[in-house]
């Protein structure tokens, strides 16, 4: 039987490192470049192209080299004071022939005064196989429609083999109960929102998909496909995002596709992605996601910023990567997904990505600025990406940097995925899934939707044109905390709340389960059916993150409900008295939803101080502490009482102390 090969599933940039050894400069022109010259100066890079960063806008080239130059944003971002903040309106291309070497015209032009800097137009080189898709048709009996009677909040047929969303421990006879997303919960509370708008820069979101295609942001002003710039923003046809691969500036800094937004080629990792985040819940349909609303149109938007193309993931520029951020920001896209990152020679400090990106960190400045603002809720936007399948012990770059959100991936068992990135740079954990060595069982990967059959008009034999397919990598791990986010700025829209994106990214990071008890002795990560390798747990502890992710404990914090844990199947007892005076007289209460998730036998009680409570079942809910002060005991009709409450968020999980630790 051919052996199957399992390739960590990512998207992400291959470029060498900073670390190399100098090069040793002879002639003045050399000595000159090497003083102006930024950005990696290995991988691959666009011919006749070079990036210059200009004083004033004016360069004075030989009349022996035919050069044209033209400004990497013709029209400036929306927000020009921010801009030109960021140095974005100093950036320029420089079209040669090809049959001149970038380098000769880097060192020809190195000298001037006016240039500032000089960067290769380097392409960003995502890695994947195509193997790396498994169709979730390939399954016995995969669909199981979903009902009151099993528990599902939704129908969508294959919710029930979504153990990312809710793991109730049957995927797998090794999987964990509890270890997801945290998601069942939250959504009593919110399921997303249509004024949340999510980035996914990646391959193109399938847009004719049936639980994608009234998902997709919308560009209202635009009509699809009669070549117009209806808006006025400078892109043309733009209506469910803009492909940025070998975008065409035209005059008037209007921006044309070349090929439009078009996911038919390539392993459709794009549309996976996207529907992790925000796939239309409960239709009946497919999957389920983290915040695609309940049915009722209500769910978060995902705009199509599509940076590679292809098959083998052909490439936008740096200049290219650099539009769409500066895209997403003036579109409305408050929260960019990205699951991808700069696989270098692991740059050691924020400083070395900034300088082998300048560009594009000047871009990722402009997306970022409170300025730019794109929810009444949140000010300022928030990144995620992709911490890296390399199996590193630090997370890769723009992912390090201090202000991005970086992803490791955790598998069904609540341990680090083999593949992941770990320590240093990295920020939080989900579920991204991982093969666990049984042939044709893809079930604990990441099951989401897959491209289809779009844009072919045919039916086709190919295993990668399929309606939902399992992928696995920090790259499915990205938009689970990509569509947590989403959910929490929901909820505080819901609420009337707004937060920084401090504030935001703060709850987030302390909204988690601790997954370092699980860390001890060893794990089978497989990289083909007759092929392991025993990793040891331990030195995963303490480097995933500050935990793993919890969607109801995140909603807690906006709420600024207080999150006690419990471990399910014990009686456990909670001291009071970091709410209220553990002396007094309470009553408490607990709404019928929240006494089923956690299922109670008989209601908490408080004695002695403390609240005591036997949670059966792996969940989540809140009981309402309720009292009085100032009422005349002796008197029935005296002097009256003034009342008072506090919730408190329970959840109950099979990991948790019995002392009610909490965060």
């Amino acid at each position: 039987m051919k052996q199957l090969f399992i390739i960590v599933a990512v998207l992400t940039v291959l470029v060498t490192g900073c670390t190399k050894e100098t090069k040793q400069f002879q002639t003045a022109e050399q000595q000159a470049l090497s003083s102006k010259l930024v950005g990696n100066t290995d991988g691959e890079i666009v011919e006749g192209t070079l990036l210059v960063k200009l004083e004033n806008g004016c360069l004075d080239i030989p009349e022996s080299i035919p050069t044209t130059m033209r400004s990497v944003f013709p029209r400036l971002p929306k927000n020009e004071e921010v801009a030109r903040k960021y140095g974005l309106n100093k950036w320029y291309i420089l079209e040669f022939s090809e049959d001149i070497r970038p380098e000769t015209l880097a060192e020809m032009i190195a000298s001037k005064k006016e240039v500032r800097a000089i960067q290769y137009n380097r392409l960003l080189q995502p890695s994947w196989s195509e193997s790396e898709v498994f169709p979730a048709e390939a399954l016995p009996a995969t669909k199981s429609g979903t009902s009151s009677e099993n528990g599902l909040p939704f129908n969508d047929e294959y919710l029930p083999l979504q153990w990312n969303l809710i793991n109730n421990g049957t995927i797998h006879q090794e999987a964990i109960e509890g270890a997801d997303v945290g998601v069942k919960d939250a959504w009593r509370l919110s399921a997303g929102d249509p004024s949340v708008v999510v980035a996914v820069f990646d391959l193109g979101i399938n847009n004719i998909h049936e639980d994608l295609r009234s998902a997709l942001w919308v560009n209202e002003g635009e009509e699809r496909g009669n070549n117009i710039d209806d808006d006025g923003n400078g892109f043309i046809d733009d209506v469910n995002g803009f492909n940025f691969y070998k975008v065409k500036s035209l005059e008037e800094g209007k921006y044309k596709q070349t090929y439009g937004i078009d996911c038919s080629k390539g392993s459709g990792h794009g549309t996976h992605v996207a529907g992790i985040i925000g796939a239309v819940n409960n239709n009946g349909k497919g999957v389920s996601s983290i915040a695609g609303g309940t049915g009722n149109n209500d769910g978060v938007r995902l705009m199509s910023c599509q940076i590679f193309y292809g098959e083998h993931g052909a490439k936008a520029s740096d200049a290219e990567a650099a539009l769409g951020f500066t895209y997403a920001a003036d579109n409305g896209a408050c929260i960019a997904q990205c699951s991808w990152g700069h696989t270098s020679e692991m740059l050691k400090h924020d400083q070395e990505y900034i300088d082998a990106s300048p560009l594009e960190y000047a871009a990722l400045k402009y997306f970022l600025d409170p300025a730019n603002s794109n929810h009444p809720s949140l000010k300022g936007n928030i990144a995620v990406f992709a911490a890296g399948n390399q199996g590193n012990p630090c997370s890769i770059y723009p992912g390090s940097l201090s202000n991005i959100i970086s992803v490791t991936a955790l598998d069904c068992r609540y341990l680090p995925a083999g593949y992941s990135n770990y320590g240093p740079g990295c920020k939080i954990a989900a579920p991204g899934g991982e093969w666990l060595g049984v042939p044709a069982d893809y079930s604990t990967m990441i099951l989401s939707t897959g491209k289809g059959m779009a844009h072919n008009g045919t039916p086709s034999i190919s295993d990668l044109n399929h309606q939902y397919v399992f992928m696995f990598g920090t790259s499915m791990a990205c938009p689970h905390i990509a569509g947590v986010l989403a959910l929490g700025v929901s909820y505080a829209g819901k609420l009337g709340k707004t937060f920084t994106r401090e504030e935001m990214t703060s709850m987030l990071l302390t909204s988690v389960n601790d997954i370092d008890h699980r860390l001890s002795g060893t794990k089978k990560f497989y990289e083909s059916t007759t092929s392991y390798i025993d990793l040891p747990l331990d030195r995963y502890k303490g480097q995933m993150g500050t935990g793993a992710v919890d969607a109801w404990k995140f909603l807690m914090a906006i709420e600024g409900t207080p999150s006690v844990m419990v471990k399910a199947g014990e009686d456990c007892s909670i001291d009071i008295s970091d709410w209220c005076n553990p002396a007094g007289t309470y009553k408490l209460s607990i709404d019928d939803a929240s006494r089923t998730s956690l299922g109670l036998a008989s209601d908490p009680v408080i004695r002695n101080g403390k609240l005591e409570i036997n949670c059966s079942k792996v969940g989540a809910g809140k009981v309402t502490i309720s009292g009085e002060v100032g009422r005349d005991p002796q008197m029935e009709d005296g002097i009256g009482g003034m009342g008072f409450s506090r919730e408190i968020s329970i959840v109950s999980r099979p990991f948790a102390t019995k002392n009610g630790g909490w965060l």
